[in-house]
């Protein structure tokens, strides 16, 4: 009875493992980040619904005209390229409390492209 039960025991703990390894998302390699091709797609999909328009939440505009200038205009300290996981904009992307956008948190690999793009200086490309 106790080696049928350690068998049960351990099966369960190798799906348990399996599942996990399973749901564990692997992230496209991107060396270069380019603003237009990576980043602002990300915005259109997720965040022009309530940051666009005449009146967007937080005053901050995200539609392809205007967003690249409203981020990193340093007075509202959206992007910080010196210390790029301080930035308001990758913070609020993981935020338990108010995370953005609020009707669904960005996968995992969306938020490590917009770090990465962070890091690297958050060019205009």
């Amino acid at each position: 009875m106790i080696k049928l039960i350690s068998i049960v025991v351990g099966g369960f703990f190798l799906l348990l493992a399996f599942q996990c390894k399973k749901k564990q998302q692997t992230c496209e390699p991107i060396e270069s980040v380019s603003y237009s091709q990576h980043i602002q797609p990300i915005f259109n999909a997720n965040c022009i619904n309530c940051h666009g328009g005449n009146s967007p939440d937080g005053n901050l505009n995200l539609e392809s005209a205007v967003s690249y200038g409203n981020l990193l205009d340093p007075q509202m300290g959206y992007v910080d390229t010196i210390n790029p996981s301080s930035s308001l904009l990758y913070n609020s992307m993981n935020s338990t409390s108010n995370p953005m956008p609020p009707n669904g948190k960005l996968d995992k690999c969306k938020i490590e492209l917009i770090l990465k793009w962070i890091e690297q200086k958050a060019k205009n490309n």
